[in-house]
């Protein structure tokens, strides 16, 4: 049986064997099951990050779906490892923020601590949970194991939570920063287009990072002028700062953190 699919979300880049042997302890106890890799590129320790990416792609998978989310600086010590039941999915990964998200979207989500170690590996190193733990209860749950066998089901209010700076707004505009950046270069910000929207989303925004004034673009990457900033709404309905076949953080000399100015009058 391939049972419900098995997406990954880690801070282990490419280079090691570590997502490799995730897939390897998955289809060690469900040879069928359907892996799908999310994002390995997570900075390392980057909870928020992680919480983020969770929260803006999970309604592209089925329902069902198991998220596994290694993004785990605790490993080893006290800290909790949960499955989450929410947004007709599953979570499963360490108490530590990065199902905050997932938690303030579904108000009604469940959440189980992981205790069960018969769905454990034999031996539990202290450094790899997500091989000796995590893996093995997303196969189980893959092949149709009751979430009520994970453990015991705990209050959402006990659980972790990860702040995110939020942007602020004024009668004005709006002040956010540079929240994620992608492997092309783009800056992401943390302002959402709704904000803009209530605005009014006009081109005649002004759009201030470092010294640099930008235009807000309504189109795609393709319309922009080459190798000039500029400001578009992406994918995930946020606010972006790109450069059309350049790195817009390498010709800009940012990082994340950096100020963003949206003046809207």
């Amino acid at each position: 049986m391939k049972g419900s699919p098995i997406i990954l979300t880690t801070d282990f880049g490419l280079s090691d064997e570590y997502v490799g042997v995730l897939k390897g302890v998955i289809l060690s106890i469900n040879p069928h099951a359907t892996i799908i890799d999310l994002s390995h590129g997570i900075p390392p320790q980057a909870t928020g990050r992680a919480a983020e990416v969770l929260c803006k792609n999970y309604r592209y998978f089925p329902a069902g779906s198991i998220h596994v989310c290694v993004v785990d600086p605790g490993v080893g010590t006290e800290r909790r490892i949960v499955v989450v039941r929410g947004c007709n999915q599953f979570f499963i990964g360490p108490d530590n923020g990065v199902f905050s998200r997932i938690l303030e979207t579904d108000q009604a989500a469940e959440v189980y601590e992981l205790t069960n170690s018969d769905w454990f590996l034999e031996d539990i190193s202290t450094t790899f949970h997500g091989r000796d733990i995590m893996a093995p209860a997303a196969a189980r749950l893959s092949l149709g194991a009751s979430i009520n066998e994970v453990g015991p089901l705990i209050s959402t209010d006990s659980c972790v939570t990860t702040t995110t700076t939020a942007p602020l707004v004024s009668e004005t505009g709006i002040r956010g920063e540079i929240s994620a950046i992608d492997r092309f270069g783009n800056l992401i910000t943390n302002i959402e287009e709704g904000i803009l929207i209530d605005f009014g989303l006009s081109p005649r925004f002004a759009i201030r990072i470092k010294s640099q004034l930008l235009q807000l673009h309504q189109g795609s990457y393709g319309h922009l002028p080459d190798n000039q900033p500029a400001a578009i709404i992406n994918s995930s309905s946020m606010l972006e700062i790109c450069v059309k076949n350049g790195n817009a953080a390498a010709i800009l000399e940012v990082g994340i953190g950096e100020r963003v100015v949206v003046k809207t009058k």
